[in-house]
């Protein structure tokens, strides 16, 4: 069962870091994108940062990688499916990467107000890529994904926000990290600024905006 759709809040994504917007995708990368896909699952093409020459040591923050991404017709990848996790660890553990970014984000904007996203850390997370929600972190209800059992802090599980009880900066994306605290590939809740390598996927949204704009760009 696919999580539930988050669509109501899809607007407000636009402008959740002060002026750095999300960007339209560029016709003719999208139709470029096919000959820099490192992997085709369940039909969609996906984009490994460090297996592409141009950036293979390139790391950029959460909206930087984002919106590489989506001027490719893709975005950051959701892992919606345990199916889909293992194939993005499979490459993960292949290279040795140490942590990439996914689209996973923590409600935590104007609009998240909402009962039913309350309280945000246990019910505030959904996928950015897809606008699906990440069923609540003490659920047992659907895929809850690959939550840490413990973080920096001794005993903690993930998510923790431990930075905000730091710094006052919230942890508001979902990291994919490799064995950073002897736990094995597994999320955590990051702060959004710190820069990773990042993966992408095809988005059918993206895609069909693109094709509709750009009649004469052949887009496969």
């Amino acid at each position: 069962m696919r999580p539930l759709l988050l669509l109501p809040l899809l607007p407000l994504l636009y402008c959740v870091s002060g002026q750095r917007q999300l960007i339209h995708p560029d016709a003719q990368a999208c139709a470029n994108r096919v000959k820099h896909t490192t992997r085709l699952f369940n039909g969609r093409n996906y984009f490994f940062s460090w297996e592409h020459e141009p950036t293979r040591n390139h790391k950029r923050d959460w909206l930087d990688a984002r919106n590489i991404c989506r001027k490719h017709c893709q975005d950051l990848v959701s892992l919606e499916t345990q199916e889909e996790a293992n194939m993005i660890y499979d490459a993960i553990r292949a290279r040795n990467v140490s942590y990439i970014w996914t689209s996973g984000r923590k409600c935590n904007f104007d609009g998240c107000d909402r009962p039913d996203l309350q309280p945000p850390i246990v019910n505030g997370w959904f996928w950015s890529g897809s606008s699906a929600r990440i069923p609540a972190t003490n659920s047992n209800f659907g895929w809850r994904g690959d939550w840490s059992d413990r973080g920096a802090t001794a005993g903690q599980p993930q998510p923790d926000n431990r930075e905000f009880q730091e710094s006052g900066t919230d942890e508001a994306c979902i990291a994919v990290l490799n064995n950073f605290y002897g736990d094995g590939i597994k999320w955590h809740d990051v702060a959004c600024h710190h820069v990773k390598p990042w993966v992408c996927e095809d988005t059918n949204e993206l895609l069909n905006f693109a094709r509709s704009q750009n009649p004469g760009i052949p887009i496969p």
